[in-house]
């Protein structure tokens, strides 16, 4: 047996958001949709780079990755 809940709503709330999803959708066409940076420890940044950490500790340093805060709270910017 399922788990599913059903929600009755009225026809014109439904039409409302269908007319809504068709708009956004003309707006969104031929759209380029580029992620947020991300700010990351010094480890998961360096996974995501796949290089190892004094690589980014020498790229914060040079300027090439933005970081922010210090010690156990420093972070940086990958994206």
């Amino acid at each position: 047996m399922s788990d599913q809940s059903f929600t009755l709503v009225p026809t014109d709330w439904l039409k409302r958001v269908e007319n809504s999803l068709g708009d956004l959708h003309s707006r969104l066409d031929g759209a380029t949709v580029i992620p947020a940076p991300e700010w990351l420890t010094i480890s998961d940044a360096a996974a995501r780079l796949g290089v190892d950490r004094s690589t980014v500790h020498r790229r914060i340093a040079s300027g090439t990755l933005e970081a922010k805060g210090d010690g156990k709270l420093r972070r940086v910017k990958v994206g």
